[in-house]
């Protein structure tokens, strides 16, 4: 009896089994789709899909990125290459192809046996990202071999990671790239209400951040690291700061800022103030 009772739980969960592997069988076009996370890759393996990405070059320390848009697969695996196309959707596209990033090709290719693959773009840090944030906006159009998939992806209820889970279309995606400087989460200084310019560092700058690369060595993306740059380090900075400052000044040959006023730094012994200029 016990024997016959095994045979037959064995026999159940075969059929059990079987039925959550037929489930589990994606059924729907052979397709690609956009599987991007945080810029652009991977290693978010737990969040979700994300209708957008950044290139924010100040941050990442570099004047030139190398952008791996990760194009996944829904569908069976074939043992031979296939064709899919990107195209730019140029009525939500600021960017310029060949001044801002690479252009893009005219077709790509999903090797014989794999489930994705990567597209590398190349973008530029030009300088009018200085000034404004600019967008690249993707894609994917059908092709003799693969069609765009999951125009209406939506994320499983209990999918976690560093950004909330949303319902995107996965066949498009948009880029925006910046080289853009905003007020660093570990700086220490700012204006008073009356416009005058107090502690360690002052107002922040664009002008003065590059004055500090230039002759301190020290990056804007080292300001974004609240750990790394502490009260101490930045007191420091400030001190280094004002004693190049005031060399210059002594020389006969302030730093300014874009409004005319002197940078400023807290061991300096004059005052700035926001909008008004140096005079002599």
């Amino acid at each position: 009896m016990k024997k016959k009772f095994l045979i037959y739980l064995s026999f159940l969960l075969c059929i059990l089994t079987s039925c959550e592997k037929e489930k589990m069988q994606y059924i729907g076009p052979e397709g690609v789709y956009f599987g991007v996370r945080d810029f652009g890759n991977l290693v978010d393996s737990t969040g979700p899909f994300q209708a957008s990405s950044r290139v924010d070059f100040l941050v990442m320390n570099t004047s030139q990125y190398t952008y791996k848009m990760p194009v996944l697969l829904a569908g069976p695996v074939k043992n031979y290459d296939r064709q899919f196309k990107i195209t730019v959707d140029s009525d939500s596209t600021t960017l310029e192809a060949g001044k801002h990033y690479t252009a893009i090709n005219d077709s790509y290719t999903l090797p014989a046996g794999a489930h994705r693959t990567w597209v590398n773009i190349e973008f530029f840090a030009t300088s009018d990202l200085d000034l404004v944030e600019k967008k690249l906006a993707l894609k994917i159009v059908e092709t003799n071999d693969l069609k765009p998939a999951f125009k209406m992806w939506d994320p499983p209820a209990d999918i976690t990671g560093s950004k909330p889970a949303e319902k995107i279309d996965a066949s498009r995606h948009t880029i925006f790239a910046s080289n853009m400087m905003v007020t660093p989460n570990a700086w220490l200084g700012k204006a008073q209400p009356n416009g005058e310019e107090f502690n360690a560092l002052g107002v922040f700058t664009r002008r003065k951040m590059e004055f500090i690369t230039e002759h301190l060595g020290v990056a804007y993306f080292e300001f974004l690291d609240t750990e790394k740059m502490s009260l101490l380090r930045m007191t420091l900075i400030g001190q280094q700061l004002s004693r190049l400052l005031i060399q210059r000044f002594d020389a006969g040959d302030p730093v300014l800022e874009e409004d005319g006023r002197l940078m400023y730094a807290g061991s300096v012994p004059w005052k700035s103030y926001v909008g008004v200029p140096y005079k002599p």
